[in-house]
């Protein structure tokens, strides 16, 4: 269906991103209102393999739930979380594979490149062409998917950027 990164360079140490990166409940739920709830289903810190986690959101305005896991972890440079979610819009369901990998680059004294690849495929056959096609082009689904990324990214660049020193 789409497969994307988004980036954005915010003007603090690698280690200080990373320290934010990885508390996913300082950050996430108030990083988009698009975003209603995360919960986590075990006790695994999620930048370990396994970590289990379900979340509530809306991509393109369609509201759904997607069960996942954290499927690759490289300590202080990216996690990877991919799901299954399903999504209801008109009152029709639709299963999506779905998954994003944040990243952490260093890019010089004091300033890193932060990046969201973000993925999404729907199920084969015809439903899932069509699915796609409405998503994608109808409903502008990739694009708005875009800017949702973007704008959790931007908000991890305030909250990150106004914390001065302490952060790191």
């Amino acid at each position: 269906m789409f497969d994307f990164t988004e980036a954005i360079l915010i003007d603090a140490p690698h280690d200080a991103v990373w320290q934010v990166l990885r508390n996913i409940d300082g950050w996430w739920l108030a990083s988009n209102a698009d975003h209603d709830s995360l919960e986590h289903l075990d006790t695994r810190p999620v930048t370990q393999v396994g970590a289990r986690i379900r979340i509530r959101e809306k991509i393109g305005g369609i509201p759904g739930e997607a069960v996942g896991s954290i499927t690759s972890v490289e300590p202080g440079a990216a996690v990877t979380w991919q799901a299954e979610a399903t999504y209801r819009w008109f009152g029709i369901s639709l299963g999506v594979d779905e998954g994003v990998t944040w990243r952490v680059q260093p890019k010089g004294d004091d300033k890193t490149l932060l990046s969201a690849r973000v993925w999404a495929s729907s199920p084969r056959g015809p439903l899932g062409r069509l699915a796609a096609i409405t998503f994608v082009h109808v409903l502008n689904g990739e694009a708005k998917d875009r800017e949702h990324a973007r704008t959790e990214l931007r908000y991890l660049k305030r909250i990150i950027e106004n914390a001065g020193p302490a952060q790191g």
